[in-house]
């Protein structure tokens, strides 16, 4: 005979246990919530994903965000027959059986609708337990005994107890082709071969066992072969499944017939038991035979279960614990949702207002803030020295050896601690340095100090002799609040108002040598701000910043790359920032903890942001609270306690969410349809129910306002829309057509389900707009024409002979006359041409240029000229008024006049140049002086180089300038808002010089109005100088001859088969 275990497990040691194992935490779903009442029996999760809730008042599918509440409608009989479900089970295809007090429904979650199946007589019992027992037959266990229901046929069968009185069946389960029936007071029972059978137990030798306690059995599971009856207030008990042998009984308190013992319901996974119990839920480990959670109500603990209550508990796809309570609704407690366990050795709970952190080699923690310096060994054990604080704070620690640490205090200066004979010296008092932010050792056996008010400190470890750098000796900033040491053994300096500070090294003498600062002056490339909490350096040597304004990275050229809320980082307020072991880095803020990969490219860089919810203790955070050990174990800490992890063991929620429509609505008011929205594949709308929304979710309960989405209309839309967490999605004014509607979901951690939910739209036109009603308006239509053609043919042929002839000899006239002005024209293009600076003498001077230059006739209005005078080369753009053979007129007396101004008179500034051209152009077209008054002038850019001087200047008559740097810069010059010559009356106006400052090395150039008002692209519009300047954004870093090339390529490709609108003249110089 075997001998059984009784195990006994008293509350201290289970709350020994506990307090070595991790706190499990709850999000609570309660009427609040939307829940139709907090009494919750059951518990599914359907094939979907959808949660299921049963309650007292009411079933209720969940999706994360919403409730859909299905009750008893007296007046519909396609409503449930009772509000208060006793248990759900999803059968086969999407079919929902749902047992209530007054019978079982079968739920179509496709058309919404119930179907009551009365069960004895017309009159309906409780329904307790419903289990598959074969094709199409389900068992049902109920107040009334044992039935069985083909689901197909709706035929009802009820199996007799061999036993007198009523027996109430409280659970159902197959185990090896039986089913063992769970009964209240009547005990296990067997059906098998449609015959009930009572289970006998054998060896019944257990410490203080009675039969009674196997009398009421409440829910049974099986186990590696064995089954386990969770019972009225008596514990579990495992039973041999063939030979009925009592093996063991759990008790999880000494006292049998506690609520704790009284097991509502439990199940297995794996090796764990999840129970439900009149005082809390448990999980218990099979193999060791040890509890692992024993969760009770805490008020003061909102994590903690609501209720202690617990009726039902359920596990779902992802492992994840769905308790349903008496008052406190839903608790569930999410696998991967703890990110960061509370273990209450580490006693994380008890510290307040931290502010400094160290791990000695010996592995102990120590832990300084406000009024507070303890040691903590491994086993947890305290040792507490704060009265050597005298109601002070620490603000940082060193450790010199294992029994002398260096401590940094708001007050009382830099104390030298010695563990052993638990004595202090000051180093740096009160009048020298009061209040210290924080320490560094140099490797040389220095200690440097940086401290608030005072400037920075170096102390020799061995001999305590102190050198003080402040004002005089260099330091432009007294506030230090954190020091760092680079790869290349430069010393960082992070200020308060005072920006970072570079230093080539720590320093050793009398004076404090600042290699860089760096402050912000309000520009972009400026370090976020000038209050700087931490620094660090990732992998391939680049020095990152957090500050009070934002994250900041320094680039090789000494600006910096600024990451702030709008490029996705969740708060600026950064109050240190830590490397893993796997270079990543982790930065508290006033949002809590945010990780990022530094290596990967500025624009590629996620944010990924922890809180409340993740485990943390705080989401503020306190100034260099913050420190990770040698072996990788980071420190934050704030206001409420601290948190203590390795990143390494953080893993992410690996659940890919389903993505579903839940909603479809039309002018804000939902859409009725002939079946649920999230099981469609086809919607058919007309051509007046073209706008919609859709309400979408992602079936993963952990966070579900982080959950996001993106979605694609294929037929509307080009690309996938951006990711994001707003879940309604709206169209309007759809043209008819089929299109299909795809979105995908991702989890609370970033995890995406590619494989889309789709459904097909299809929006039917009215007729008008049909394929068919286009067919007979173009067989109408071509006839009428066809008709009035052949009509109006016969007249005009008649007439056209009578043409031809006159037609014929005018043409043989036109053409001698045409080809005899063609010659003169071409005679006057290559004059033109002749006069033209030569392309080879232009490039020999300035190399780096460019000319594009497209006439829109045989000549051109407009003209290019350059000359160099006494070392200044001069360049000009020209646009004479007209083109053709009046625009080639004036561009004649255009060039004649520059030459003469620069090359006689020897004029070089631009503004006097335009000036003498503007004089010149009057006088030589007479205006103003004469009656044959012309408005005939120039639109001119002329910029002028100084090699020598590396001067530059420019001026425009209704002309500007463009320059783009090597660094993407872009400006643009105006000139002067009026032309070169005119009968105008303001004879003496003048131009303006401006003169061109360059920070880096730029392209410019000069145009004439051609390229951008060419008409052209798919509408027929101008090119536009937005599209201009843009385009010369995107070549201006090519050589000149791929950005003439490029210019080429996109005017042609703009203006396809328009004709020419203008004279088109593009100049690019280096300069």
């Amino acid at each position: 005979m075997k001998h059984f275990k009784y195990i006994f497990f008293l509350f201290a040691f289970i709350i020994a246990v506990n307090s070595y194992s991790q706190q499990l935490r709850f999000k609570h779903i309660t009427n609040e919530e939307g829940l139709s009442t907090n009494y919750v029996t059951s518990i599914i999760q359907d094939d979907k994903g959808f949660m299921w809730f049963g309650t007292q008042d009411g079933l209720n599918k969940y999706d994360g965000h919403n409730f859909t509440i299905f009750k008893n409608d007296p007046t519909n009989q396609n409503s449930l027959s009772s509000s208060e479900i006793t248990c759900i089970k999803q059968l086969q295809g999407d079919l929902i059986a749902v047992g209530t007090r007054d019978g079982l429904n079968f739920f179509n979650p496709i058309t919404l609708k119930f179907t009551r199946l009365n069960t004895v007589k017309e009159t309906n019992i409780k329904i307790n337990a419903i289990v598959a027992f074969d094709k199409d037959i389900i068992l049902l266990g109920s107040d009334d005994g044992l039935f069985s229901v083909n689901i197909s046929t709706k035929a009802i069968k009820k199996y007799n107890f061999p036993i007198e009185g009523q027996v109430v069946i409280t659970c159902i389960k197959e185990v090896n082709h039986k089913f063992f029936l769970g009964t209240k007071e009547k005990g296990l029972w067997i059906f098998a071969g449609n015959k009930l059978e009572r289970v006998n137990f054998t060896n019944p030798n257990l410490i203080d066992y009675k039969p009674i306690d196997l009398e009421s059995i409440n829910c049974l599971q099986e186990y590696a072969g064995k089954i386990y009856l969770g019972t009225q207030k008596t514990g579990i008990f495992k039973i041999d499944s063939e030979v009925y042998e009592l093996e063991d009984r759990i008790l999880f308190t000494d006292k049998p017939y506690n609520n704790l013992n009284n097991i509502n319901h439990f199940v297995i996974s794996g090796n764990r038991l999840y129970a439900a119990t009149n005082y809390g839920f448990v999980i218990y480990n099979l193999l060791n035979g040890k509890i692992i959670n024993n969760e009770n109500k805490e008020s003061s603990n909102p994590f903690r279960i609501n209720d202690n209550l617990i009726k039902t508990v359920f596990l779902d796809n992802q492992g994840n614990s769905w308790l349903g309570s008496q008052l406190g609704g839903v608790n569930v407690s999410f696998f991967r949702s703890v990110k960061f366990p509370d273990f209450e050795d580490d006693k994380q709970h008890q510290f307040k207002n931290l502010y400094a952190f160290y791990e000695t080699k010996n592995k102990d923690r120590i832990i300084g803030g406000e009024n507070l310096f303890v040691f903590m060994d491994k086993n947890g054990q305290l040792s507490d020295y704060s009265d050597i604080l005298e109601d002070n704070s620490v603000l940082s620690i060193y450790e010199e050896n294992e029994n002398t640490y260096w401590l940094g205090t708001w007050g009382i200066g830099l104390l030298r601690f010695d563990k052993a004979t638990k004595t202090v010296k000051t180093i740096i008092d009160t009048k020298t340095g009061g209040t210290i932010l924080c320490l560094k050792n140099d490797g040389k056996g220095n200690l440097f100090v940086g401290t608030f008010g005072d400037g920075l400190f170096r102390v020799n470890l061995k001999t305590h002799e102190t050198a003080h750098y402040g004002v005089k000796e260099g330091l432009p900033n007294l506030n230090i609040n954190t020091i760092f040491s680079d790869s290349k053994g430069g010393a960082w300096l992070g200020t308060y108002d005072g920006g970072l500070l570079k230093l080539k090294k720590f320093p050793l003498g009398d004076k404090i040598s600042i290699e860089t600062i760096y402050k912000n002056e309000g520009k972009a490339e400026n370090i976020a701000t000038n209050i700087v909490f931490g620094v660090n350096e990732d992998k391939n040597g680049n020095i990152w910043v957090a500050t009070s304004a934002g994250l900041s990275k320094l680039l090789p050229n000494k600006n910096f790359y600024n990451f702030y809320e709008k490029d996705g980082l969740p708060n600026t307020y950064l109050y240190s920032i830590l490397k893993d072991s796997v270079n990543n880095f982790w930065m508290s803020s006033n949002y809590g903890l945010i990780k990022f990969d530094p290596l990967q490219k500025e624009s590629d860089i996620t944010f990924k942001s922890y809180g409340i919810k993740d485990g943390l203790l705080n989401t503020e955070y306190n100034v260099g609270a913050a420190f990770v050990s040698p072996s990788g174990t980071m420190y934050f800490g704030g206001s409420k306690g601290y948190n203590i992890f390795r990143p390494t063991f953080i893993k992410d929620n690996l659940n890919s969410p389903s993505s579903f429509i839940i909603g479809y609505k039309r002018g804000g008011k939902d859409v009725a349809v002939d079946s649920f929205i999230a099981y469609k594949k086809y919607l058919k709308l007309s051509w007046r129910e073209n706008y919609f929304q859709f309400e979408l979710a992602a079936l993963d309960y952990t966070d579900p306002a982080k959950n996001k989405f993106k979605y694609k209309l294929e037929g509307y839309d080009n690309d996938w829309s951006a990711p994001t967490n707003v879940r309604y999605v709206s169209y309007t004014e759809l043209p008819g057509g089929e299109y299909k509607f795809l979105v995908k979901s991702t989890n609370n951690d970033g995890v995406w389900n590619e494989i889309p939910f789709e459904i097909s739209i299809e929006v039917v036109p009215p007729f008008w707009k049909t394929k068919i009603f286009y067919f007979f308006l173009i067989i109408f239509s071509g006839g009428g024409i066809y008709a009035f053609t052949q009509y109006r043919t016969k007249a005009i042929k008649k007439e056209n002979k009578i043409l031809e002839n006159k037609v014929a000899e005018r043409t043989r006239e036109l053409e001698e006359k045409n080809n005899d002005i063609t010659s003169s024209i071409t005679y006057a293009k290559r004059i033109q041409e002749a006069i033209l600076p030569s392309k080879e003498q232009i490039f020999k001077k300035l190399p780096r240029a460019f000319i594009l230059y497209q006439p829109k006739d045989i000549v051109s209005g407009d003209f290019y000229w350059f000359a160099e005078k006494n070392g200044i080369k001069i360049l000009a753009v020209v646009d004479c008024t007209g083109h053709g053979v009046p625009g080639a007129f004036m561009s004649m007396i255009g060039h004649n006049l520059l030459h003469q101004i620069v090359s006689e008179k020897g004029v070089t500034d631009p503004a006097d140049i335009l000036n003498h051209l503007h004089k010149g152009v009057q006088e030589a077209l007479r205006q103003g002086q004469n009656e044959i008054n012309t408005n005939d002038g120039m639109d001119v850019s002329l910029i002028t180089v100084n090699d020598a001087t590396k001067e530059i200047k420019w001026a425009g008559a209704n002309r500007p300038l463009i320059t783009i740097d090597s660094t993407g810069d872009f400006l643009k010059y105006d000139g002067n808002k009026f032309p070169v010559g005119g009968a105008q009356l303001d004879i003496n106006r003048m131009f303006t010089t401006q003169v061109i400052k360059l920070k880096n090395p730029a392209m410019a150039y000069l145009t004439s109005d051609g390229y951008a008002d060419q008409f052209g692209g798919e509408r027929g519009k101008k090119y536009m100088v937005k599209r201009f300047h843009d385009l010369l954004c995107t070549i201006h870093l090519h050589s000149p001859e791929d950005q003439k090339k490029e210019l080429m390529l996109s005017f042609n490709q703009w203006r396809q088969n328009h004709e020419q609108v203008d004279d088109v003249l593009v100049v690019g110089i280096g300069i």
